[in-house]
């Protein structure tokens, strides 16, 4: 008698294992649906539908910003910013992973310079030059699936570079 109880309470913690694994894969199909939402908005430069992804009071930490952007308003603000430097920006994310509420991808931007860049510095005229740069996109996620903390990095040294605007490593070690 005490086997058979044994084997239910067993047979029920697997169970609940089971549906707990089976609800994360549910999950993880939703956050790369989220990201290729992301991905279908930034090609098509779709500022406001960038910042519909993210919660009214998202935390956006973003490389080459001094401080992070809080609240949706200010994220679509950034990507505005970035669309009108760069009018051919395109974004292709890669190597998307999941785990619970949280999701990371690797990314690749290829784009021109060919409008104003705001920086706190003020506007940097075109350079008409090219980028392409890497980065990763760590994003926490609401069960509403909504952006409640964007990190993302990317070699900001690199991207300054290839617009002209800051020196080689080299170049600088041989003044």
């Amino acid at each position: 008698m005490k086997n058979n109880h044994f084997i239910l309470v067993l047979l029920g913690i697997s169970l609940g294992l089971l549906l707990q694994g089976c609800a994360q894969q549910d999950r993880s199909q939703e956050l790369k649906q989220l990201v290729m939402k992301f991905q279908q908005a930034y090609d098509s430069h779709d500022a406001a539908a960038l910042a519909q992804l993210y919660t009214e009071d998202a935390v956006y930490v973003v490389s080459g910003e001094p401080e992070p952007l809080r609240g949706r308003k200010a994220i679509e603000g950034s990507y505005v910013v970035f669309f009108r430097a760069f009018p051919d920006l395109t974004v292709k994310f890669t190597n998307i992973f999941t785990s619970g509420d949280q999701f990371c991808t690797e990314f690749i931007v290829n784009g021109t310079h060919t409008g104003p860049l705001a920086s706190p510095e003020g506007d940097i005229p075109p350079t008409g030059r090219s980028v392409q740069f890497k980065g990763a996109f760590f994003g926490k996620v609401t069960p509403e699936g909504l952006v409640a903390e964007d990190r993302t990095y990317y070699d900001t040294a690199s991207f300054m570079n290839q617009l002209g605007l800051s020196e080689k490593p080299e170049e600088m070690s041989n003044k």
